[in-house]
């Protein structure tokens, strides 16, 4: 009997374990500032999280970051400008991938000027 009672106490135990493993959303975000700096949160604690950089496809930077005590991490590129990429994105254990929003870059990074025409030669 006790036996069936410790089974079925462990199975429940590493159910709940990887259900909230496996709950937690990690997301992205840029902070405000000339250089790139981005924050992270949700990811399983003390893990290593590899992010990515990216601008139409090419990588700028790709590091890999080890979350803290609570999932969280703290990067920042002093050589890249907050709007230098166009897609960053987290990958870690047991979480899903994270990205920033695209909305973020369309608001907080507006398209350069247009083009003045050339000047007429008549």
């Amino acid at each position: 009997m006790r036996i069936a009672i410790v089974t079925v106490g462990a199975i429940c135990a590493g159910t709940l374990l990887a259900s909230t493993a496996m709950a937690a959303t990690p997301t992205l975000r840029v902070t405000p500032g000339p250089s790139l700096t981005v924050q992270g949160a949700g990811f399983v604690p003390r893990s290593l999280v590899r992010l990515r950089v990216t601008d139409s496809g090419a990588v700028l930077r790709m590091v890999t970051v080890r979350a803290g005590a609570r999932g969280g991490f703290l990067v920042r590129f002093p050589s890249l400008e907050t709007c230098s990429p166009t897609a960053i994105t987290a990958t870690g254990p047991g979480v899903r991938p994270a990205r920033v929003p695209t909305a973020w870059f369309v608001r907080e990074c507006p398209p350069p000027p247009p083009l003045a025409p050339a000047p007429s030669p008549y």
